[in-house]
């Protein structure tokens, strides 16, 4: 029988701390994007103040996908640490792309990741059973 490497509690603790500022940074920010995006195409279709809504977008636009790439290398880094399968690092991905997902996937991640934590060997168990 096979057996796995530890995973390294501390490092991943770390991580997900890190994903879980990106999390909440990411779905502010796609929020402001979707508000954006309805006040140049619903609120304001035509006229002046749909070329101040278009230019707004044109700024938030880039910053947003920015926010959302660092996002994912964040997410990429708790998952590799974690050791997660691959539809895992997908679902990480979809939380910061529907609005308001990123807050609850923050959540579910961090439920995941603690019960992951408590039923696989890390590192500091074999610290803590050295003692």
């Amino acid at each position: 029988m096979p057996t796995t490497r530890p995973l390294d509690e501390v490092q991943a603790r770390t991580s997900f701390a890190r994903f879980r500022v990106a999390s909440i940074v990411e779905g502010i920010a796609l929020l402001i994007l979707v508000a954006i995006m309805v006040m140049r195409y619903l609120v304001f279709p035509d006229g002046a103040q749909h070329d101040t809504w278009s230019l707004v977008s044109s700024r938030w636009s880039p910053i947003h996908g920015l926010i959302y790439m660092i996002y994912v290398i964040l997410g990429f880094d708790l998952w590799t640490k974690m050791r997660w399968r691959l539809p895992r690092m997908l679902l990480l991905m979809l939380f910061g792309v529907v609005p308001v997902l990123s807050f609850y996937g923050e959540r579910w991640t961090h439920a995941q990741m603690e019960r992951d934590l408590a039923r696989r060997p890390t590192l500091q168990d074999e610290e803590r059973a050295g003692r």
